[in-house]
């Protein structure tokens, strides 16, 4: 079996490569698929044969997550918490509760939107460490119970907030709310123009929805010891309009004819940052390309991105454009 690497390093090695893992999760299919609404929590475990061919299988549970895609999907979002002593030694090494982002519905056009998002994390990957790693992964999914067949199907893992954390040398802020003025100018503008740039707004970076911790589509990092220049890292990007999924609504507030339609929604205390973050989009465009309009997606989804992609650069390289609809369309102070 793999031997665990270093205590800072060992929630990396699931995340330290780009080729697909192969994994079986052994659970109760039905509550989980036809519960999924009630967040069923069912005991299960993941096998896999390790790179020294051993075969692994470590306990954990599984639950179901997320809103949108709960009311939508045909198989749901998951959240799996694994066996922390078991995985020690492992691929899984370090590893307790990830997110598992699932093929929702069968078909090529719900391949096509997990591939998307997939590279939305990889093209955020290239802009800052302030993001969260992913892994692809083909699950075979395999009924304890014995009341269905075997499924396979493409996912992806992401990484824990708690590796995050560790492999950023930060620890997680839980509060509600967060001012503006506590955000680090850098962080908040690389995550407000991405935003604008997929054309996502279902985040926000100073409050958390209802009375759960801040923030909505995003944790929260800060440095041990200090309230100041925290940073948000956001996560779930399935409502972008560069994906434009069929279930995706914009806000009724925002009064968006649909997701397709850019809204940026930067704190404009960040405005002095625009420019130096316009460079560093400027100057990462084809790595950013690679991934946002990656072909490995359909040659027709691949030439809409590349459109979309292309309509928001000249957006910021366009001095009025950008003063109308990134400079006066801030947000708050």
């Amino acid at each position: 079996m793999a031997l665990a690497m270093g205590s800072h390093a060992q929630s990396y090695e699931l995340f330290g490569s780009d080729e697909p893992l192969e994994v079986t999760i052994d659970m109760p299919l039905r509550p989980v698929i036809i519960k999924a609404a009630d967040n069923p929590v069912v005991e299960g475990r993941i096998r896999f044969t390790d790179s020294d061919g051993d075969a692994v299988s470590i306990d954990m549970s599984m639950t179901t997550r997320g809103r949108s895609r709960l009311t939508y999907c045909k198989f749901p979002p998951l959240k799996m918490n694994l066996n922390r002593a078991q995985a020690s030694g492992t691929l899984f090494d370090g590893q307790n509760k990830l997110k598992i982002v699932t093929h929702c519905r069968n078909g090529t056009l719900h391949l096509y939107y997990l591939q998307h998002e997939f590279e939305i994390y990889k093209a955020y990957n290239r802009l800052t460490d302030f993001s969260y790693r992913v892994r692809w992964a083909k699950i075979t999914y395999h009924d304890s119970e014995g009341r269905r067949r075997d499924q396979v199907h493409d996912a992806f893992f992401i990484e824990s907030t708690a590796g995050l954390a560790a492999r950023l040398g930060r620890e997680r802020i839980k509060e509600n709310k967060i001012a503006s003025a506590r955000l680090d100018p850098v962080a908040s503008s690389k995550y407000a123009l991405f935003q604008f740039l997929i054309g996502n707004t279902d985040w926000s970076m100073t409050k958390g929805p209802a009375e759960e911790d801040c923030c909505h589509n995003g944790k929260v990092l800060g440095k041990p010891g200090s309230s100041l220049n925290l940073a948000v890292v956001p996560y779930d990007f399935d409502q972008a309009g560069l994906i434009n999924t069929r279930y995706a609504m914009p806000a009724e507030r925002l009064r968006l004819r649909s997701v397709r339609q850019r809204l940026y929604r930067g704190r404009c205390r960040h405005n002095g940052q625009l420019d130096a973050t316009i460079v560093l989009f400027n100057a990462r465009r084809k790595q950013l390309e690679s991934h946002l309009a990656s072909v490995k997606l359909p040659k027709r989804q691949q030439k809409t991105a590349l459109k979309y992609i292309d309509d928001f650069y000249k957006v910021v390289n366009n001095p009025k454009k950008k003063q109308r609809q990134l400079d006066e369309a801030c947000v708050g102070a």
